[in-house]
């Protein structure tokens, strides 16, 4: 049973040591962020991205096309609850488009995730 042990700790050891040297170096990540850019969030999302990452893009959300995407290695979706967002719920038009046409990976901010399952028809719960 301690040569299975000894093996078992070799083979995870070589497993994580090839995941840390295989990863994505951030000084060459292209990111797109996407909200309402000008505002103070955005700013900050900006200057931290451009301090962290390679290439930094800021769309503003309402004149995003998904085709804009194309060039970037992950999009980051700003997308905060209000008056306005519940607006651009009713015309069913989700700022990255068609679900069924995106595919970027993509990080959801604030409550982009619940705008965007609304907008989506997302089944599931909360809480």
């Amino acid at each position: 049973m301690k040569p299975f042990a000894i093996l078992m700790g070799l083979a995870l050891g070589g497993w994580i040591l090839s995941a840390a040297t295989t990863a994505a170096d951030l000084d060459k990540l292209k990111v797109l962020y996407i909200g309402d850019a000008g505002t103070p969030r955005a700013r900050e999302f900006e200057g931290f991205l451009r301090q962290n990452v390679g290439q930094v893009t800021v769309a503003a959300r309402g004149a995003f096309k998904a085709a804009d995407a194309e060039t970037f290695d992950v999009v980051l979706l700003d997308w905060p609850q209000s008056e306005r967002t519940r607006e651009e719920w009713k015309t069913g038009r989700a700022p990255l488009g068609d679900r069924a046409q995106w595919s970027k990976p993509t990080v959801l901010l604030g409550s982009a995730g619940l705008n965007l399952a609304v907008v989506w028809k997302v089944r599931g719960g909360s809480g």
